[in-house]
């Protein structure tokens, strides 16, 4: 019988004097006799089981449990290990394990990170022990997945919005790398900095858990929302982050390491200039639609009114036929996220396509269709699921 856990936050505590297997998927690694001994007064079981740690970055954490110590109805997964990003000597005060999910049989349990180890990065398991005579004590163990992939030098390569004007209340800015970055340092060297040279410090929301994609080369730095929404405390405290008319500087200071700790990042800025803010709903209405010509392969391509988010432009609009059947090709983004062109695998053989937008596709200030993002708390939705539009063929 498998029992199934929720994905949470890794942690770990027993209940009774325990010994732990972290081996690879496909059977066990070498072991270190150090980490299978644990002390039980003066007892010490070496060969009740075995420590090693994933060598690949698909590898799963499995914990091995003699049967005699596994009372599972008192085990919670959830806190019977934890895995950090760290090099090992100053873990885990203040800092977040990484997030996954458990999977457990009638001896074993298997932890499953939500995103894959990467090469190169240093990373920490805890494991919790509890004993008569120490009670509650900690073990860790440090380790590294080589990289097996050439070195690639670390560097911004995009920054979005990317146009060099934004809306005084622009939320999301997404962050390029050509590496995997180490995590939970990043504004330590990400700043916002005006044209005097001054830095805001309050910009940012600085979250425990980074916002990274799952290969760790790109970073959504969110700009606080309190200093975005109108008559909030904030806001009212502080002033927005951005003003219009005002020019500014998104520096990424060098040093950052790598995840692999290679060569650090160089220094890099981007400078805009601020407009006016988007306080209206898209409205698909006041887009331009360049339309094909039937039995063709051309373009289809959108003119926006205002620059969207650019992550989701890549998944929230869709081509469909007549029949509802999705056509596939490929999506590109233009013109400093204004444009939206769509280039099918096949020629068009319909005279009459749609184009399916989300209703949840945003702004680069986080309105979308349904919802601004600085609204009443009296305003009613709009129940937009999706918004259908209708292209006849040339």
């Amino acid at each position: 019988m498998t029992i199934r856990v929720k994905p949470t936050l890794l942690a770990v505590t027993l209940t009774s004097f325990l010994l732990v297997a972290i081996h690879r998927e496909g059977g066990i690694g070498s072991t270190r006799p150090s980490d299978r001994a644990v002390q039980l007064g003066s007892a010490a079981l070496v060969s009740e089981g075995s420590l090693t740690v994933p060598s690949r970055v698909t590898q799963a954490v499995e914990l091995n449990l003699p049967e005699r110590y596994w009372d599972r109805a008192r085990i919670d997964y959830s806190e019977v290990l934890q895995v950090y990003v760290d090099n090992g000597k100053d873990c885990c005060t203040n800092k977040a394990p990484i997030v996954g999910s458990y999977e457990a049989d009638n001896r074993s349990v298997r932890f499953i990170p939500k995103f894959s180890f990467v090469e190169g990065q240093d990373y920490v398991i805890r494991v919790q022990h509890r004993s008569a005579n120490q009670g509650v004590f900690h073990k860790l163990t440090p380790f590294k997945i080589q990289p097996k992939t050439p070195v690639v030098k670390p560097e911004v390569t995009g920054v979005y919005p990317s146009g060099n004007i934004l809306p005084e209340n622009v939320l999301r800015l997404y962050i390029h790398f050509s590496t995997p970055m180490k995590p939970h340092v990043a504004f330590n060297y990400i700043k916002l900095v005006d044209a005097s040279g001054k830095v805001d410090d309050a910009a940012f929301m600085k979250f425990k858990q980074e916002l990274w994609s799952e290969d760790r080369k790109r970073l959504t730095v969110l700009m606080d929302p309190g200093r975005i929404k109108r008559n909030v405390s904030t806001n009212l405290g502080l002033g927005p982050a951005l003003q219009k008319g005002e020019s500014y500087q998104l520096v990424i200071d060098g040093g950052w390491p790598t995840a692999n700790g290679t060569k650090p990042l160089a220094s890099f800025s981007k400078s805009f200039v601020v407009s006016e803010a988007l306080r209206e709903l898209p409205n698909s209405g006041n887009w331009i639609i360049t339309a094909p010509a039937i039995r063709s392969k051309d373009t289809l391509t959108i003119k926006f009114d205002r620059p969207f988010d650019h992550q989701l432009l890549h998944k929230d609009i869709k081509v469909v036929s007549i029949a509802g059947e999705k056509i596939k090709g490929k999506s590109l983004i233009g013109h400093h996220e204004t444009e939206w062109h769509f280039k099918p695998n096949e020629a068009w053989m319909d005279e009459q396509i749609y184009i399916v937008v989300d209703g949840e596709l945003e702004d680069v200030a986080g309105n979308n269709f349904q919802d601004l993002l600085d609204h009443s708390v009296t305003t009613e939705t709009n129940k937009i699921p999706y918004i259908f539009i209708s292209v006849d063929l040339l």
